[in-house]
């Protein structure tokens, strides 16, 4: 295990609907998931709680994580606005369900085009060219270039193409031995240097957006 700098590079726009970091380590997750699941797997998502071949591990008060920030990336454009809109079409809905298309047992002589599944609704997706994404990280250098060649795109909406990954490169940066702290850390864990950090109620790892598993930690501010 060294210190190390994985390097994104994109040919799409990447999607970005929020302030919540993506974290290195949840990439990592999901292409050990997928090779599970590739080789038939009988708990695929379990098999991506273990990443001790690719990273290493901190433990402090307060809960561990493993050694790996979260993607910090650097804008080539400004901000851009996409309109989504999801349709309600009732005849459709029926045809569906004559054809035998839509669970019967969900049957109704009305549709409720404001709410539940059938809802109509339109909203605006943030999206933005991105120059790179850089994130810092302790681990085995080839395991980990080998795991995210499995990854295809960072980001929401990768499977209409934003977010395509043009390029990864993983390579030794001795800044990485504080840098992969740039990440929510356990509440008794010092952080990067240079970075100010506050208390938040947030998960140490992976699935980040299990709220069941938040515990108060310390996340850092301008990522």
């Amino acid at each position: 295990m060294e210190p190390l700098k994985v390097t994104f590079t994109f040919t799409s726009p990447v999607v970005k609907d929020s302030e919540y970091p993506l974290y290195l380590d949840a990439l990592l997750a999901w292409c050990v998931m997928d090779e599970a699941e590739s080789i038939g797997h009988g708990d695929a998502w379990a098999a991506a709680d273990d990443l001790s071949h690719l990273l290493e591990s901190a433990e402090a008060e307060g809960g561990w994580v493993w050694k790996a920030s979260a993607l910090r990336f650097t804008p080539a454009s400004e901000r851009f606005m996409m309109n989504m809109i999801r349709r309600c079409d009732p005849l459709l809905y029926m045809d569906g369900m004559d054809r035998g298309r839509i669970d019967m047992r969900r049957k109704r002589n009305s549709i409720n085009a404001g709410s539940g599944q059938e809802r109509a609704y339109q909203f605006l997706m943030p999206y933005q060219w991105m120059e790179k994404a850089e994130a810092w990280c302790i681990g085995d250098k080839e395991a980990i270039a080998e795991a995210l060649a499995r990854l295809s795109g960072v980001g929401k909406l990768t499977r209409n193409g934003f977010g395509a990954i043009h390029s990864v490169t993983v390579e030794p940066d001795l800044a990485a031995a504080t840098q992969w702290r740039l990440r929510v850390l356990p509440a008794g864990m010092s952080g990067a240097d240079g970075f100010q950090y506050v208390p938040a109620l947030q998960c140490l790892r992976a699935p980040y957006w299990k709220k069941t598993n938040r515990v108060m930690a310390l996340e850092p501010l301008l990522l």
